[in-house]
């Protein structure tokens, strides 16, 4: 019996949403007991999470998928992995065209990448792209930086602008609670982590998807209202934040 443990790598296209994403991912294979290869020709398990947003990058996707689904026939152990935007938008045809493939998973199903795993573990060919309630960001990401760290607080986005492809393929705006928005940086803050980036697709609509209203009558969660709760994290120094739209991404 093979004891060896499984070594995985990440190529991760695309946006710091993608980024953030893979470093989650990351961490739940860490604690799978998962062993990270920089090098892809000496991992078992490949994950590409990918972008639509750029046809170069999606084209990239397509030409390292092939190179992968060829070793695969060398090596029937290999794990082929599609995540992201190109995994939503194409679904099912994606395994039409890379028949090597064992799990096509959308953005929204980055948490839940040990059971989708799992089951492909148990010889199982998955796709994942059905709209979900996110999962909570109980995972402990893989930081690829000792100074700066994502912290997401909104998913998605809900404005349908002609141009961008978004909201359907990250789903509607879901806002993270404001306590778990805020337990997350304070364990960075012990981490010594000096810079957080706060990161959603659209920060201003921030907390108007989460039910409540003030005695005032306005919506109980606000943008505003996140900055002031965590403006104090012991720790932290510098809070960034990160919007990552099409043709407006801005690092504040």
């Amino acid at each position: 019996m093979n004891t060896t443990p499984r070594r995985y790598h990440i190529t991760t296209f695309g946006c710091q949403m993608n980024k953030a994403d893979s470093e989650r991912m990351a961490g739940i294979l860490d604690n799978m007991g998962l062993i990270s290869s920089e090098d892809p020709n000496e991992a078992n398990i490949i994950l590409y999470n990918t972008c639509t947003i750029r046809d170069n990058a999606e084209q990239k996707v397509y030409s390292y998928l092939g190179r992968q689904a060829k070793r695969k026939h060398q090596q029937p152990d290999l794990t082929l992995i599609v995540a992201g935007c190109v995994a939503q938008q194409e679904g099912e045809a994606l395994l039409r065209r890379v028949p090597e493939l064992d799990l096509v998973m959308g953005p929204q199903h980055a948490n839940r990448l040990q059971d989708l795993l799992e089951q492909v573990f148990n010889g199982n060919q998955v796709v994942a792209t059905e709209p979900i309630h996110i999962v909570e960001d109980i995972t402990k990401p893989r930081r690829d930086s000792n100074i700066t760290a994502w912290v997401n607080i909104i998913y998605g986005c809900n404005e349908h602008c002609t141009y961008c492809v978004v909201p359907s393929v990250r789903g509607v705006e879901q806002s993270r609670y404001p306590e778990a928005i805020r337990a997350e940086m304070e364990e960075l803050g012990r981490q010594g982590y000096p810079e957080i980036t706060l990161l959603g697709q659209n920060i201003d609509a921030y907390g108007r998807d989460l039910p409540g209203v003030t005695a005032e009558g306005r919506n109980k969660y606000t943008f505003t209202d996140l900055l002031y709760y965590v403006h104090d994290v012991p720790g932290v120094e510098r809070i960034r934040l990160r919007q990552v739209i099409p043709a407006i991404s801005q690092n504040v």
